[in-house]
């Protein structure tokens, strides 16, 4: 997937999710397999709330997808995620592109 922005909002709001170490982390940690938020919050060290916020982040912008699970021990119901391939294109004409954008409508 060829990730595409239509406002400078837009992409600075993507540009700011993909400045964090923590999520580009959590993004590692599930391009190979899924995995649930406790166990990426193990894994990486950080609280599994903070985990989850930043999993949901991802999964809203269409970075990672999430399937509910239902399993023998607990917790019986787990979200189980993993990352969508995406390729970032991002070159000066396009900012500037999304400013002239910006400026014509206002």
């Amino acid at each position: 997937m060829t990730l595409s922005f239509s406002t400078l909002p837009e992409l600075a709001r993507l540009l700011s999710l993909l400045g964090n170490v923590q999520r580009l982390a959590i993004l590692q940690a599930i391009s190979a397999e899924e995995k649930y938020a406790r166990e990426i919050a193990g894994e990486l060290g950080i609280s599994r709330p903070l985990v989850a916020i930043y999993l949901k982040q991802l999964e809203k912008l269409g970075l990672a997808e999430g399937k509910s699970r239902t399993s023998d021990e607990p917790p019986y119901l787990r979200r189980y995620y993993r990352a969508v391939p995406f390729e970032l294109v991002l070159n000066l004409d396009l900012i500037v592109s999304l400013l002239r954008s910006e400026d014509e409508t206002g």
